[in-house]
């Protein structure tokens, strides 16, 4: 008579799983390579096809299944040159790099400084706004009780009639601050970005008279292709019940992005491989997908949706990693389903691991189009020492380079991530978190002032609504 096989150890398992990542390098290992090898793994680079081929090659290596690619089109951009000109009071030349989407076209008018760019000062400087030129900074208003993000302000600009935008960063360091102007589409006016010190300058001409900018830009909008990175770990009792992590691949073309995000790439990729080693006692699939194309509009994590929307009923859980791996404060931004708050710090207890947890969707990362299918999602990050909650650091800035990163944290959240996936691998029963409508998602949104947001930003109807 056959024995029946015994019920995994959760806690055996567990110490195999802090055993295996605390004792590798390959995640600072496999960083190293996409950075210094790759390079930024924009869309449309050859970075990015490098990176493809190595991922697969490393999802197979470490015993996933199904490794394949997922390709599809979208609208890509290219960058040319950029250029931004006093012509009154005085005639200078100011450094600047234009932002992703921005396409070609010469504009001038007048400087209006809107500062943080609160959403109440574009209504009162209306008139001024049309026909000119906005500069805000890039923090977020001090008063508003949300982040504001750049695509917000330059939604807001374009629709009181700006001629170009200019994105000044608020921290110092010569260091201008990129970011797309639109998701996965052309820009309607020139966006640039400057850095602090540039600003100021700027301003200081103000004091001699009204400044007469001139914009100038000569970028590629056009279609191109790219591809989801997709592989997993079947489960051994309910294979169809699934639990996905991911983190984007690419980075902006200016830097390695080493935080942001090729921290998150291979936080996942070690999460994968360390499950990999006990993948016989899994008892549901958890599958690990790579998008591209973050940056430029959450496109790849758009697209897999999209093509698994009719399987979106069978994940569990989505949990998304975007930079992390700086040594920082781990946080957990669950995305409105506050039911999972004690499930994480009942999980986070058990783990002896603190977290900063917080619940509130957040449009601008992967896991919002999982949460905008009605997926119960996360987001997981590392907060950078020093940094406020709203301050972007080294990301979207030419100084985003393997040096910022922590080895040790990589490991760390490495861990964080492969112990989330394995505790909630076991904890199917005591799951409270069901999908949500599509009434349910607006309603979130609306709750946190976004759903007008996401109309300023061009993303209404989202897609499959």
């Amino acid at each position: 008579m056959a024995q029946e096989k015994a019920a995994p150890d959760l806690a055996a398992l567990d110490r195999a799983v802090i055993g295996d990542v605390w004792t590798s390098d390959e995640a600072y290992k496999n960083l190293v390579y996409l950075c210094d090898e790759c390079g930024s793994r924009f869309g449309g680079t050859e970075s990015e096809r490098e990176a493809v081929d190595y991922l697969l090659a490393k999802m197979n290596e470490y015993g996933l299944e199904d490794v394949h690619t997922e390709e599809f089109e979208y609208t890509g951009w290219a960058r040319g040159t950029a250029k931004l000109q006093s012509t009154s009071p005085e005639r200078r030349e100011f450094p600047c790099i234009a932002l992703p989407y921005c396409g070609a076209a010469t504009v001038e008018g007048q400087l209006v400084f809107l500062g943080s760019g609160h959403p109440d000062v574009y209504a009162e400087k209306a008139a001024e706004i049309k026909g000119n030129i906005v500069m805000v900074t890039t923090e977020s208003p001090p008063d508003l009780k949300r982040t504001m993000h750049r695509m917000e302000k330059f939604g807001r600009a374009v629709a009181a009639g700006a001629t170009a935008f200019i994105w000044m960063r608020d921290q110092p360091g010569l260091l201008e601050e990129t970011g797309s102007l639109r998701f996965n589409a052309e820009a309607d006016v020139p966006g640039l970005g400057v850095s602090k010190e540039t600003g100021a300058a700027i301003l200081r001409l103000a004091e001699k008279g009204p400044v007469k900018l001139k914009v100038t830009t000569k970028n590629k909008v056009e279609r191109m292709t790219s591809w989801n990175i997709c592989g997993e770990l079947r489960g051994q009792e309910s294979p169809r019940r699934l639990l996905i992590t991911g983190g984007h691949l690419d980075g902006h073309d200016i830097a390695p992005g080493a935080i942001d995000n090729g921290s998150g790439t291979v936080i996942v990729l070690e999460a994968a491989r360390a499950l990999a080693r006990i993948k016989a006692e899994l008892p549901h699939t958890i599958r690990f997908v790579i998008f591209p194309l973050e940056e430029i509009g959450l496109i790849g994590s758009e697209e897999y949706v999209h093509a698994h929307r009719r399987e979106m009923r069978n994940v569990q859980f989505m949990v998304n990693v975007d930079a992390a791996g700086a040594g920082g404060e781990p946080t957990l931004l669950v995305q409105g389903w506050k039911e999972l708050m004690p499930v994480f710090k009942d999980m986070a207890e058990r783990m002896k691991q603190p977290w900063r947890l917080s619940n509130g969707i957040s449009p601008y990362s992967d896991q919002f189009n999982f949460a905008a299918a009605g997926v119960p999602s996360a987001f997981m990050s590392t907060r950078q020492s020093g940094r406020k909650p709203d301050e972007r650091g080294w990301g979207h800035t030419a100084a985003d380079t393997l040096d910022k990163i922590d080895p040790r944290g990589l490991q760390m959240d490495a861990l964080n991530l492969a112990r989330l996936l394995l505790y909630a691998s076991f904890q199917e029963q005591d799951w409270p978190a069901s999908h949500k409508g599509k009434g349910e998602i607006k309603k979130l949104l609306e709750n946190q002032d976004l759903w007008e947001v996401l109309g300023f930003e061009k993303r209404l109807p989202l897609r499959d609504w």
